[in-house]
């Protein structure tokens, strides 16, 4: 399945596994349309639900530029090993190294 989540700079539509679509395995920052970003890897979309991995969330706006910045900088501190989150709530997906 497709994301039709907006994207801030698109993958180059290499897919690393056929059947995926092209944000799976890339590692992204996601940003919702509330005060959440989540930093991990994307696997998939299904049912609604956008499934990463080794994911790490961060959950205040006031603080978000410097948290990408870190995560940019030092990488991913997971701490979901999987983690969902409704596909509706996505507002833009960004890779990691562009961020």
């Amino acid at each position: 399945m497709l994301s039709s989540a907006p994207m801030a700079s698109g993958p180059s539509g290499f897919v690393f596994h056929p059947g995926h679509d092209e944000w799976h395995g890339q590692t992204v920052i996601v940003y919702t349309r509330g005060a959440r970003v989540v930093a991990g890897r994307w696997d998939a979309v299904n049912g609604g639900e956008l499934l990463m991995r080794d994911a790490a969330v961060h959950d205040d706006p006031t603080t978000r530029a410097s948290w990408v910045a870190e995560i940019r900088q030092y990488g991913i501190p997971v701490q979901h090993r999987t983690f969902t989150l409704p596909h509706a709530d996505v507002e833009r997906v960004v890779r990691l190294r562009d961020a």
